[in-house]
């Protein structure tokens, strides 16, 4: 199954004035490629023009060893504005990388009175030896501190990122040269801006739930969606409750969801289910004692559930002689058949509802009183019978199928500061595969 939950209006209020914000630029030689730099620069800037009279901050560069700007909470305006564009400006792309001083010089700069963001603009591509550190860092930043990781460019360390974010209570976001800067610093700074709900935790009961992955649930932020994805034993009515707090105080909301026993219609949830699996146990051992112990694991993943992985590859031949030929065995035959049922019926539907828009399209029938009146008048018997216009009556169309006004799926029981939080079972579009099989990827 997969689950999603969005915050609902208590979390669009407004949070506490003022915070800090400590902006970390990676300025290493990794960033001049595909000018990854130039996107941070225009990315960071848009930042700090999107920060409030209340606000104080600070711009950092580091390659190997961390270069502040201001070396204080410095407040916003104008004049501190143009200096850490000037700052900006003057960066350059050199060096290695090591980022484990420049987030211990952050966290010093955190006030014990105000809330404190770490804002971290890089690809990620540190020293690999380096993660364990980092992520030991990141569980040991000061209260009320939270780490922001924006990644920059296409090649980027997504899993270091994603954890450094997660395991602080913030968020990770990715940006590329067509994205606008402006509207994304404007985004983002309106989740820092209100409410989150921390310590979260959801439980599934009445249908044996199990494997749900996230194992441990991030914070939810607002217009930040929180998804889940897991298995279940049984089919029927599951009772899913949420718990967390909301600046100090306690929120607790349930709904009962309805989990059928065979949907059709979303065979690619299970593969959903087993890549953030996979995604979670690469973090987990990056971050820890390697990967071997969870090699297999990740190759099992990849096999049974025809997804490509770091282990395994999606191999494609033209016919069947050529898996016999190459003595692979096709294990994902009912997968494809599967997928291919759901594709033609989403496009049976999508038809549908084309050829419904279409019969809608064109001028209405204009009826003039005479003709009206004409046929309204009963036909005497034995008369000829014409083909006389009619007024028709208009016929309420139905909604587009999946198109239907929101719902509070969390309603109003139980204490807590946010409602409604909404939560369902995802319907998504089925992808199309071609023809194949997984096959090992050994690592050299």
């Amino acid at each position: 199954f997969a689950l999603t939950l969005t915050a609902g209006e208590d979390l669009a209020g407004a949070a506490p004035k003022g915070a800090d914000y400590v902006f970390v630029l990676d300025i290493s030689g990794s960033m001049n490629d595909d000018a990854k730099l130039d996107l941070s620069r225009n990315s960071l800037a848009a930042f700090v023009k999107a920060l409030g009279a209340e606000d104080r901050f600070e711009v950092m560069a580091f390659n190997v060893q961390p270069r502040p700007l201001f070396k204080q909470m410095t407040a916003v305006n104008e004049a501190s504005q143009a200096q850490a564009a000037q700052f900006l400006a003057e960066q350059r792309a050199a060096g290695g990388t090591v980022l484990l001083p420049a987030m211990q010089a952050a966290y010093r700069y955190a006030d014990k009175d105000r809330p404190l963001n770490v804002i971290l603009l890089s690809d990620g591509m540190t020293e690999q030896q380096e993660r364990a550190t980092l992520i030991s860092a990141i569980r040991a930043r000061p209260t009320g501190a939270r780490v922001f990781c924006i990644g920059v460019g296409n090649d980027v360390n997504r899993g270091l990122l994603e954890q450094m974010a997660n395991d602080s209570g913030g968020l990770a976001a990715f940006l590329s040269r067509e994205d606008n800067f402006d509207r994304q610093a404007q985004a983002f700074r309106r989740k820092l801006t209100k409410p989150v709900a921390t310590d979260v935790k959801i439980e599934v009961a009445g249908v044996g739930a199990f494997d749900v992955e996230p194992q441990v649930a991030p914070s939810l932020y607002f217009g930040a969606p929180l998804k889940l994805y897991g298995r279940y034993k049984q089919p029927g009515t599951a009772k899913v409750t949420l718990t967390g707090q909301v600046a100090g105080q306690a929120l607790t909301r349930t709904v009962e969801i309805e989990f059928p026993r065979e949907d059709k219609a979303n065979p690619q949830i299970e593969r959903m289910w087993a890549y953030n699996r996979v995604q979670r146990l690469l973090k987990e051992a990056d971050a820890g004692a390697g990967r071997a112990g969870v090699t297999d694991e990740i190759v099992r993943l990849g096999e049974g559930y025809s997804i490509v992985t770091e282990y395994t590859s999606f191999l494609v031949l033209e016919n069947d002689a050529e898996f016999a030929r190459w003595k692979i065995e096709r294990r994902n035959a009912r997968r494809m058949e599967r997928d291919r049922a759901s594709g033609d019926a989403l496009a049976a539907d999508l038809e549908r509802m084309r050829n419904k828009a279409r019969a809608d399209i064109g001028p209405e029938a204009v009826v003039s009183p005479k003709l009206a009146s004409a046929a309204s008048t009963p036909t005497p018997a034995g008369s000829p019978v014409g083909a006389s216009p009619q007024a028709s009556t208009p016929v309420a169309q139905d909604a587009p199928a999946g198109r239907r006004q929101n719902q509070d799926l969390f309603p109003r029981r139980g204490g807590g500061a946010i409602d409604p939080v909404s939560g369902g079972i995802v319907l998504g579009l089925a992808g199309l595969l071609t023809a194949g099989a997984m096959k090992r990827r050994r690592a050299a």
